[in-house]
This record gives C-alpha cells, sequence and structure tokens, in this order.
C-alpha cells in the first residue's frame, strides 16, 4: 500500500472530514473508497467475462433480417 499527501482548500478538507464521520470512516479510507470507485479496480478475467456477455448484443442482421455470409464476414 502507497501513501499520499494531498493538499486541499481549507473549505474542501471541512466537507470531507464532516462526510468521512457521518459514514463513520477516517479521511483516508473514505477518500480511498472514492478514488477505486473513480478509477475502478483490477477485474479477474470471471468478472470481465461476465460484464462483456452482459452488454449489449450486437445486431448483424441486414435490413431484411439476414446474417451476413460466411464470405461477406470475411472479405477482404
Amino acid at each position: 500500500m502507497k501513501n499520499l499527501t494531498l493538499t486541499l482548500p481549507d473549505d474542501a478538507y471541512g466537507r470531507l472530514r464532516v462526510e468521512a464521520a457521518r459514514e463513520g470512516k477516517s479521511m483516508s479510507k473514505f477518500v480511498g473508497e472514492l478514488i477505486e470507485r473513480r478509477v475502478g479496480r483490477p477485474m479477474s478475467k470471471a468478472e470481465a467475462m461476465q460484464r462483456f456477455l452482459a452488454g449489449p448484443l450486437w445486431d448483424l442482421t441486414d435490413e431484411n433480417g439476414n446474417a451476413p455470409t460466411r464470405d461477406q464476414i470475411y472479405d477482404d
């Protein structure tokens, strides 16, 4: 785990302190969770696959509802 020095305006520091206290967390824990929500965390392969499969399906049919032929898919 790494340490970070953060400089904030006094009013932002005060609001941060109050919000962390409301959630019963240290300021460090509160800020760490905010950052993790913003930048994410590494996903396992299983999580990545689940997220991919849960996404929207690609509609590959043409205006008549026909799927492309093999030749059309692999046509250079």
